[in-house]
């Protein structure tokens, strides 16, 4: 994914493993002797508050650069906080990181340390730890996710010229190392509640992503992030924010015309977005279908803004084709019940999106094409399974086995990754299948379980891990259990694409030439398949 605001929590945009989380606090700091700055950065997206971050950056000679935030996040019914340590050297060198985050009942500690001349980054919740080691830390530098502060850092070092402008960034939470350039500075006249202030700009390309720094009196004042239109600015310095001449073309894209829509699927509305080319059609359509987990018609989720389906949306529009794309039930602007709905509830409401897309007078009902990524990938095929007149099919990061399987192969990446033991991993994969087959065995929904049943069958299980554990709705996990997606591929006659990228460590890289293999040997010939070596679950630069 690349993508460097995210969460690295349990689901994100596609399917994760399952892990079990136990609540831990960093320590604190030591205290600073010289105070460099302290304030509140606040995060905007679409004209609304979703983070505040609460920071103080001091120095001492012997400690160096000791920067304390507490961030929290609020968009809809989530809410998570963020807690960071961030220690670097006088030379701007790492010596510490650590960062506490709690969402939901849930916990993790997210930490980067030096080894020798390199540095470990790791993600531990409860049990499950997850580790990347970097062999060279030299020009690296730390950019987490949901964290404006550490831009300050950032600037300060290039302008010490302490950190090569092509750097690499590292994103503790997710893992990740990504390629960075930092363009800069120019003079930039901003405006803020109708008065003028000369600032300097600067243009960080990270990964994919353009993000716009500006800053006052060597003060970081805002970032720009136009693929996830946001704006992060200070609000001590500029309480109402920020605007400059650039801040228009920081807008994500979005089609030539974007209509607001709502639908039926049984007693449940289902509001959406219907993107239309610009001129008269009739055009071709594409039905789009979003990843597994709480997120809406963009494929975003509170605190991990991906943008992923707007985009697609917008780049469709371009060459003439409309497109549909929806929240799921449960969140966003539809109604009904997420953490309550099946699979089968998922997929009865993209029957009904197909539908409403095909009653549209401006499109081309012969000429309906359906877009499924992650989980969406396994609800595609199930449509056209059952409707011949589907068009085609667009299969981004569709598993082809079915979710206990994905989750298992999961568990033992991770913990092998993690330097575990033959011993500890066969531990974590046993504690695992008592949970895969409690899960398959299962009936209702987990309020019909107390937490001795539960606990019964999972020895392992504590209070602390249970809501982890129950945050996913039971019919869902039951029904993707028992659902085979090859099964249902080979009975799939129209045109098949299918789209993978090999740094996908959600959907294994070899599951898109299953699911081709599957087609072509049911009789289906017109199957095509690209794997792409830099992309990952979310269709993003991972290099």
């Amino acid at each position: 994914m690349a993508k460097t605001i995210l969460i690295a929590l349990a689901l994100i945009a596609g399917i994760l493993a399952v892990m079990f989380l136990q609540p831990h606090r960093p320590e604190p700091v030591p205290s600073a002797q010289e105070l460099l700055a302290m304030g509140q950065f606040v995060v905007e997206q679409n004209g609304n508050r979703i983070i505040t971050e609460d920071y103080t950056l001091a120095y001492t000679e012997s400690a160096g650069y000791i920067l304390v935030s507490q961030a929290r996040l609020e968009q809809g019914k989530v809410k998570a906080t963020f807690a960071q340590q961030y220690q670097l050297n006088p030379d701007f060198s790492l010596s510490f990181y650590q960062l506490g985050i709690d969402i939901q009942s849930a916990s993790q500690i997210v930490s980067a340390q030096p080894r020798g001349k390199g540095l470990r980054m790791e993600v531990r919740a409860g049990d499950q730890v997850r580790t990347h080691d970097v062999p060279d830390r030299t020009d690296t530098f730390i950019l987490d996710n949901n964290l404006v502060t550490q831009y300050q850092l950032l600037i300060m070092a290039i302008e010490a010229e302490r950190l090569d402008r092509d750097f690499t960034a590292l994103v503790p939470q997710a893992l990740l190392e990504i390629p960075a350039h930092l363009d800069g500075p120019n003079r930039v006249t901003f405006t803020s509640e109708g008065a003028d202030y000369e600032g300097k700009l600067y243009t960080l390309r990270l990964g994919d992503l353009s993000i716009t720094i500006i800053t006052y009196n060597a003060r970081l004042a805002a970032l720009f992030n136009p693929a996830q239109g946001t704006m992060a600015y200070d609000a001590t310095l500029f309480p109402h924010g920020i605007s400059y001449p650039g801040a228009a073309a920081t807008a994500p894209a979005r089609a030539a015309k974007e209509k607001e829509v709502t639908f039926q699927s049984g007693d449940v509305t289902l509001a959406g977005t219907l993107a239309l080319p610009a001129g008269d059609g009739p055009f071709p359509a594409v039905l789009v279908i979003v990843g597994s987990g709480p997120v809406d018609r963009n494929e975003d989720m509170p605190g991990v803004n991906s943008d992923v389906t707007a985009q697609i949306a917008a780049s469709l529009a371009k060459v003439g084709i409309a497109s549909l794309r929806y929240d799921k039930r449960g969140v966003g602007k539809s109604d009904g019940e997420f953490k309550t709905a099946s699979l089968t509830d998922f997929v009865s409401d993209a029957r009904a999106a197909l539908a409403f897309l095909r009653d549209q007078p401006t499109l081309d009902p012969s000429r309906i094409f359906v877009l499924g990524h992650s989980e969406g990938g396994i609800i595609a095929p199930i449509l056209a399974e059952d409707d011949p007149t589907i068009a085609g099919l667009i299969l981004l990061a569709a598993p082809a086995h079915s979710l206990d399987y994905i989750i298992r192969h999961q568990i033992e990446e991770l913990n092998r990754t993690a330097g575990k033991s033959d011993e500890e991993v066969q531990s974590a994969l046993k504690q695992e299948d008592q949970y895969l087959e409690f899960v398959r065995e299962s009936h209702g929904q987990w309020s019909d379980y107390s937490f001795d049943q539960l606990k019964a069958a999972m020895p392992w299980l504590t209070q602390e891990t249970l809501p982890q554990l129950t945050s996913l709705p039971l019919p869902w996990l039951r029904e993707h259990f028992h659902h085979d997606p090859l099964e249902t591929i080979k009975n799939v006659t129209c045109p098949v694409l299918i789209i993978q990228g090999e740094k996908d460590f959600q959907v294994p890289p070899g599951e898109a030439d299953l699911l081709a293999g599957a087609l072509r040997a049911a009789g289906n010939t017109d199957v095509t398949v690209g794997l792409f070596p830099d992309l990952n679950h979310l269709m993003r630069h991972h290099p």
